[in-house]
């Protein structure tokens, strides 16, 4: 009796363990590339929720999908050799609950969800575009730039992009976890996205590590990673390229019609990253957006930007501020590109302007560091604020900045790129281009900054630093010429300088 009850126990342990551990196989799933798997691929996650919990196995093979819904307690695994493919046919995603298109995986409202292995995510973004159309600017916003209606030439051919995509035809996000406590991702890579690659919204306790993002550079709306209204954050050794932000942070949008976002207001806050390479054609590091919670208490630390539109990115409009921001040992290189994309070559952004009509309180950017950045672009860095001190407590230290024309000078440069504002003359706008810009700044200090200019500058290019209405402008050990020699290195309007 005492051996049978030692077997039963035994092939009961088999059992859970087995119901606790399943590969998509195991309940029909084909890796042939040709065969949906939807249904078979969230028969193996229901099967592990309802046993408790556990591992959901992607064997090696090429799995077609539609939207998969994952639940709390479940361990998404993708073996080497693994790819869930997304389906090329919009009928086979699930829409969320206003109607728009979900992705290939889903989440809302979970708990202790993990991804992870050497397995790819393939979005199949190639089937939602036209990939012989270049998307173009309005005209009305063409005729504020110093080219005019010659600025972005679509006549050129598709160049850098962007593509134009099938309108209202295109799953969104690829991977959209909603209101999830204890999220882990790691090691896979995730390619192609229609959309942004992976947006996490609402949730808390969120580890990104060893993940890499492979969008198309050409695709629009191709971020990799984004995060909103989320708190508690670690993204670290991620390697992202993609034709949007690679990584994006802001808080909830009353305006967004996206999935995922919930009318929710709260902080987001306690974020770090590190040790990420990234490509982009628009920031490679955003944080902030239009009508937003507030956030707070983010760091960056050893990071490459490279090849990309804009370097960071912070930007602040209505309702909410960005505070306590830091940002060392990065190196960051931006230029110009074709086509309609967000940012002007510039590596650093700061700008805190009337972003959306609605009636609320402009935001405030204060307690942002920059220290031990080595930046190269083809404009400069820009703080730009609507009003008087909407821009506090900004600090450079050990900064080198060089300065370069590029080949697109005379086709997209002498702008500054301020989207999205209400008024139109100040989306992309005439500006000459200094190494540091500062408007509506307070209490800004630039300490062991150097700039170096390319020996003869395009006439886009005026001054070193342009300050205007600053209040406590602080500069001291740094080296920041004019272009080119004669011309006035500093152009102060009405701004309070302490120089040393």
């Amino acid at each position: 009796m005492k051996n049978l009850t030692t077997i039963l126990i035994l092939m009961i342990s088999v059992g859970t363990l087995a119901a606790q551990s399943s590969s998509i196989t195991d309940f029909g799933a084909v890796g042939d590339g040709v065969t949906l798997n939807t249904d078979a691929i969230q028969r193996a996650v229901d099967a592990v929720h309802a046993s408790g919990g556990g591992k959901v196995t992607v064997p090696p093979g090429e799995f077609l999908t539609g939207t998969v819904v994952l639940r709390s307690n479940i361990h998404l695994y993708l073996e080497t050799g693994a790819v869930l493919r997304g389906s090329p046919k919009l009928s086979d995603y699930k829409r969320y609950e206003n109607g728009t298109q979900l992705g290939v995986l889903f989440a809302q409202e979970a708990e202790n969800i993990a991804i992870s292995g050497f397995g790819t995510i393939d979005g199949n973004g190639r089937a939602y575009v036209y990939h012989d159309r270049k998307k173009d600017l309005p005209r009305d916003l063409k005729l504020f730039t110093r080219q005019g209606e010659a600025y972005l030439d679509t006549l050129k051919g598709v160049q850098d992009g962007p593509v134009v995509p099938f309108e209202h035809e295109r799953p969104y996000q690829m991977v959209l976890m909603s209101g999830i406590t204890n999220l882990n991702v790691t090691g896979i890579t995730i390619m192609d996205s229609p959309f942004w690659a992976v947006h996490v919204a609402d949730s808390d306790g969120v580890i990104f590590k060893g993940v890499r993002v492979r969008n198309s550079l050409l695709m629009p709306n191709a971020d990799g990673l984004n995060f909103t209204s989320s708190s508690n954050i670690v993204v670290s050794d991620c390697d992202i390229i993609g034709g949007d932000d690679a990584l994006a942070f802001s808080g909830y949008s009353v305006h967004h019609e996206l999935p995922g976002y919930r009318d929710i207001r709260r902080m987001s806050e306690n974020v770090t990253v590190s040790n990420c390479i990234l490509e982009t054609r628009s920031s490679g590091i955003r944080v902030g957006g239009i009508d937003q919670n507030s956030l707070r208490n983010y760091r960056f630390d050893n990071i490459t930007i490279h090849n990309s539109n804009r370097g960071i990115g912070i930007f602040v409009h209505q309702d909410g501020s960005v505070e306590d921001i830091h940002f060392s040992n990065m190196t960051i290189k931006t230029r110009l590109h074709t086509g309609d994309w967000w940012g002007n070559g510039e590596p650093i952004h700061i700008s805190v302007i009337e972003g959306a009509p609605v009636e609320s309180e402009l935001g405030i950017a204060r307690n942002i560091t920059f220290t031990n950045i080595t930046a190269e672009g083809e404009n400069g860095f820009i703080l730009y604020g609507d009003s008087p001190g909407s821009i506090q407590d900004v600090r450079f230290r050990n900064v080198r900045l060089h300065m370069r024309n590029g080949r697109l000078q005379d086709e997209y440069g002498g702008n500054f790129d301020l989207r999205p504002a209400i008024d139109p003359g100040r989306n992309i706008f005439k500006h000459d281009i200094p190494a540091i810009y500062l408007r509506n700044a307070q209490d800004i200090s630039i300490r062991d900054v150097k700039v170096s200019w390319e020996e003869t500058m395009h006439p886009n290019f005026r001054h070193g630093l342009w300050a205007e209405y600053v209040d406590g402008l602080d500069i001291s050990d740094s080296e920041i010429p004019a272009p080119r020699a004669g011309e006035e290195a500093f152009k102060l309007v009405e701004t309070v300088t302490d120089r040393n």
